[in-house]
This record gives C-alpha cells, sequence and structure tokens, in this order.
C-alpha cells in the first residue's frame, strides 16, 4: 500500500515539474509578446508625437493600431493564467481532470468568443475578400469578346472582327500561283459566333492565313513571300540571295558619306504557308529585279534645236519619234518649250538618295539707276558692271536613279558679298518726228525698215537656207548702240521682255496674223498688250542674249513659221542696205 503510494507521489512529481516548465515556457512567451506589443504601442504613440503635425487623427490611429495588437495578446496572456490556475486545482484531483482543465484553456484562447481563431478571421476574411475581388476584376479585364471563325465548316480560331478573315483571304489568294485559266480557283465560306476569350487570344491576318492554307487540300511548303509595294511575287525558299542581289544594287549608288540610300519601294518578305506551285527560285527573282523597263518620258525643245538635231540628241530614228509624236517630221517646225513623247529605261527597283551636300552658289546682285543728261531719254548706259556674290549652301539633296528630285537647303553662309550694277539712264529730252519714215505708196503687206539712224543699218545676216548660219531664223541689221528699232507694221505687243537667248525682245502681233520679232534689244519702249502703228518707236539697238555685236535681230513668222524677212522689206533699201557676202 505504501509501495502505491510513493510511485503515485513519484508520478505526480513528474508531472508537475513538466507542468512547471511548460507554463514557466509558456508565460515567458507571452510575456515577451506582450512586451512587443507594449513596445510597438508605445513607438507608434512616440512616432505620434513626433509627427505631431500630421494631427491628432493620424495619431489615434496609431494608437487604436497599438491597441488592436496588444489587446489580443493582454487575453490570451489573461486566459492562460486563469487556466493554469485551473490545471493546479484539478491537478490535486487527478491526471484527468488536470488534462481536461489544460484542453479547456487550449479550447478558450483558441476558441473562444474572442479567441486566437476568432481574431485570425476578423484579420484574413477582409484580406482574403479584397484578394479574391481583385482576382474577379483582373481576371474579367482579361477577357474580351471575339468572333469565333468557322472557314468551310472548319474552326479557324477566334478574330477581333471580320476585317482580319478579309484580309486573310486577300493574303492566300496572293500566296496561290494559278498555272491556267482552267485552275478552279479556291473559296472560302466564313461562319462566325461572338465569345468571350481572354486576351491574346485573337489570330492575326498571317495567322489565319497560313490555317486556311494547311486546311485546303493543295500541297503547301513553308517559305518567303516577297511582296514589293504589296504587290506579291513568289514565295521564296530561301531569300539569302536576293536580299545579297538588293544591297549590291544599293551599293552602287552609295558613295560613303553622310546618305541614306533605299528603294523607293517597300519590299518586304512575310514568312508563312504558301502552295508549293507559288514557290518561285532566286535566279527568277533575281532576273527580275536587275532588268530595266521601259517608261514615258518628255523631251523639252531648247533654243537651237532642229528635227534633225533632236533625232540625233535623243539617238532615235525619225520613225521611231514620229510614232510617238503623229505630227513630227524633219519638215516639223519646233519653238522653244514644244514637249516631244519619248521613251526611256530605268531600273525595275528605283534607288532613292538623300545625301548632305556642300557647295557654293552665286548671288545675285543688285542694280543701281543713275539720271545722265548728256543722253536721250531711254537710253542706258553701264558705267559699273555687276559682279555675283558667294554663298556656302548646305543642302540635304535627293536623287531618284541619280536624277535629282528635291533640294532641302539648310544653312547659307556668305563667302563674299556682291557688287551692284550702276546703270546711267538719259534724261534727255528725245525731238519731235523720232520715228520711221513710211512711204506714201507702200505696197500692201510690205513692211517698213525696222532699223532708224542715218543709214538704217546694214544687214550682215541673212537667214539659215538664204545664205545664213545653221538655224539662224531671221536677218541681222548692224547698227550703233542705241539706235532707234520701229514696228515694221501696226499691231500689238504680244512679248516685251527678256526671251531667252534673244536677250531683251518685242514681238508683235500684226493685223494679218503675221508676227515679227525684234530682238538683242538694250531698251524696251513698249509693253506686252500695247497697240502700235507702223514706224511707231518700240526699241533701241543693242546686243543683249546671244549676241557678240550691236545689232537688231529681225524675223517674220506666219503660224509659228519662220519666213525669209528679205521678201517683206522694200526691194530697194533691201538691195541697197545689204552687206556683200
Amino acid at each position: 500500500m505504501e509501495a502505491e503510494k510513493t510511485t503515485g507521489s513519484a508520478r505526480m512529481s513528474l508531472w508537475d515539474r513538466i507542468s512547471d516548465a511548460g507554463e514557466y515556457l509558456f508565460t515567458v512567451f507571452m510575456v515577451m509578446l506582450a512586451a512587443v506589443g507594449r513596445a510597438l504601442s508605445r513607438a507608434f504613440t512616440a512616432l505620434g508625437v513626433s509627427f505631431a503635425w500630421v494631427g491628432e487623427k493620424i495619431l489615434a490611429l496609431f494608437r487604436k493600431l497599438g491597441e488592436k495588437i496588444s489587446a489580443p495578446v493582454q487575453r490570451y496572456i489573461k486566459a492562460f493564467r486563469m487556466g493554469s490556475t485551473d490545471i493546479r486545482h484539478a491537478r490535486e484531483k487527478g491526471l484527468f481532470p488536470a488534462c481536461a482543465a489544460g484542453f479547456r484553456m487550449v479550447g478558450r484562447i483558441l476558441f473562444g468568443k474572442r479567441g486566437l481563431a476568432v481574431t485570425i478571421c476578423n484579420w484574413a476574411f477582409p484580406v482574403v475578400s479584397c484578394v479574391f475581388l481583385f482576382s474577379i476584376v483582373s481576371y474579367a479585364n482579361s477577357m474580351t469578346y471575339a468572333l469565333r471563325l468557322s472557314v468551310n465548316g472548319d474552326f479557324m480560331g477566334y478574330v477581333a472582327d471580320e476585317s482580319v478573315f478579309t484580309d486573310a483571304e486577300k493574303i492566300v489568294q496572293q500566296r496561290i500561283t494559278y498555272l491556267d485559266s482552267n485552275t478552279e480557283m479556291f473559296s472560302f465560306d466564313s461562319a462566325y459566333e461572338v465569345e468571350m476569350v481572354g486576351y491574346g487570344s485573337t489570330l492575326t491576318k498571317y495567322q489565319l492565313a497560313d490555317k486556311m492554307l494547311s486546311s485546303m487540300d493543295a500541297e503547301i511548303s513553308f517559305a518567303y513571300g516577297m511582296y514589293i509595294d504589296n504587290s506579291f511575287y513568289g514565295a521564296l525558299e530561301s531569300k539569302d540571295r536576293v536580299e545579297q542581289t538588293l544591297d549590291d544594287l544599293l551599293d552602287v549608288y552609295r558613295e560613303g558619306g553622310d546618305e541614306t540610300v533605299e528603294f523607293e519601294s517597300k519590299i518586304t518578305y512575310e514568312p508563312g504557308l504558301y502552295l508549293t506551285e507559288s514557290i518561285v527560285s532566286e535566279d527568277s527573282i533575281i532576273r527580275l529585279i536587275t532588268t530595266k523597263k521601259t517608261v514615258a518620258a518628255y523631251y523639252t525643245v531648247v533654243e537651237g534645236d532642229s528635227p534633225l538635231g533632236v533625232i540625233s540628241k535623243l539617238g532615235m530614228t525619225e520613225d521611231e519619234l514620229a510614232k510617238l509624236n503623229p505630227d513630227f517630221s524633219l519638215d516639223s517646225s519646233l519653238f522653244i518649250g514644244d514637249k516631244l513623247l519619248i521613251t526611256q529605261e530605268e531600273p525595275f527597283l528605283a534607288v532613292t538618295v538623300t545625301r548632305k551636300e556642300i557647295y557654293e552658289e552665286s548671288t545675285d546682285y543688285e542694280t543701281e539707276y543713275v539720271d545722265d543728261s548728256t543722253h536721250y531719254q531711254g537710253s542706258s548706259t553701264i558705267i559699273q558692271d555687276g559682279v555675283k556674290g558667294t554663298e556656302r549652301v548646305t543642302a540635304d539633296v535627293s536623287y531618284i536613279n541619280g536624277v535629282e528630285t528635291r533640294r532641302k537647303v539648310l544653312s547659307r553662309v556668305t563667302v563674299s558679298e556682291p557688287t551692284s550694277e550702276i546703270i546711267a539712264l538719259g534724261t534727255k529730252e528725245i525731238p519731235s518726228g523720232v520715228t520711221a519714215s513710211i512711204p506714201e505708196n507702200r505696197p500692201v503687206g510690205q513692211f517698213i525698215w525696222p532699223v532708224g539712224g542715218s543709214d538704217g543699218g546694214k544687214i550682215s545676216e541673212m537667214m539659215y537656207g538664204y545664205g545664213g548660219y545653221y538655224k539662224h531664223g531671221g536677218i541681222d541689221i548692224v547698227a550703233p548702240y542705241g539706235t532707234p528699232i520701229f514696228a515694221a507694221e501696226s499691231g500689238t505687243v504680244i512679248l516685251a521682255q527678256w526671251y531667252y537667248g534673244y536677250g531683251n525682245c518685242v514681238m508683235i502681233q500684226h493685223d494679218n496674223g503675221i508676227v515679227t520679232v525684234y530682238g538683242h534689244s538694250s531698251y524696251l519702249h513698249v509693253v506686252q498688250g500695247q497697240r502700235v502703228t507702223a514706224g511707231e518707236l518700240i526699241a533701241d539697238v543693242g546686243s543683249t542674249g546671244q549676241s557678240t555685236a550691236n545689232h537688231c535681230h529681225f524675223e517674220v513668222r506666219i503660224n509659228g513659221v519662220q519666213m525669209n524677212p528679205i521678201n517683206y522689206l522694200p526691194y530697194h533699201q533691201r538691195a541697197a542696205w545689204c552687206v556683200e557676202y
């Protein structure tokens, strides 16, 4: 009996030690946790005081937060102490009552009205709810409406809109090479249904084209479709040699400076599935892009051009030029500014070059006028020649196939200033009666002599075909500088200005349809649209334009054709005034 009591005492002593150790450790843990809670509360309070300028509301928030954190810990410590007391009392009654008291303590701490589980739920549920709400919003944002596409009854995938199928169908048709007109055309029937899908689930037009080709009952292969300005030129199994050839074509135009060299056409390669019949060799594409094509162009007639000269200049035959220009022949009259249709060759792929160029450019000088009372009104004398200035220009210049198409000036720097031209203008009054003498019995259709002066000047050069040099379209009447030039007949001035190689020029349209021309004048006394009478002063003799001496170049034109002026001038005068040849 005493042995049993001794054994029970030993068991109780062991339980006491375990219970005391557990209580001690738990108490230490809870005390530390409470200390942390109080420290946090004090820290938050101190932080709130430190930042008092933030306001009482923020301070109150930190205090409440500290209380929220420390209050549950205080409750758990209190509950543990009460439970420990219950366990000690129950231990006197035996092992099982003590265990039951321990379980009750754990139950109160974990699942009590303010237990740990309830506290965790109070904090966890709002967090879980926010996460759940965020997940729902994210999922909704990741979804979109799309069209479920079926082609010829087969499901293809999802597309954003019907235009994707339309574009894909065009791509498929481009990738197909029909060998002859009897080849059956492929057709595609589409059907759509609206569904909600995730972002990124829709097909591009190229992906859809590959799927459509895969669904066809035809032999297909992976290749690179070559497109020039969006036109399909064939599919290539390899594009390395073609790309190298294109780069070689650009190298011809590269100079190594500050430049951009590229093809005017857009060249792209679209990898994908193509009908085997659409695949072409690299050699055929290389032959195509290195050939030249014939295009229409125009030649503009310039001064001195003749039908035979134009043929020689263009390197064409009369028949070739006449075929393009039905009115052209060796007997045709060509006028400055006329355009002739011609053909020329240019590369299949035009090359655009834009480079920065630095060059010098002359700048025009100004003209100053001073009065000269020693010369008659209308006369002028250059007393100081003008000298053009020089500017250094930096510009972006664009060329297509070597022909300039655009010039954008970036900067100008003056190298030398221009020197003004000074011209003395006569102010001396012209005596009355300065007009040509007109014979009383002048035959109808006969012109008066166009040059005045003491002797009326002399003919120094006849018209081409009548003793004059090649392509000379009138007669040259030499006379001193400033000699009056008169209207050969009454009419209307249709031109009074600088006119190409004619220099200062007057053209008069007469009532009978004939046009007379007076070139190389030093000064013009009439303006365009002015009505003049036969013998009226219209200009002064000079040497402007393409001229080597003072003279009046006189022409007669009928319907644009240059006629021999001698046939329209007084016989006795033209015979007396001709220079011997």
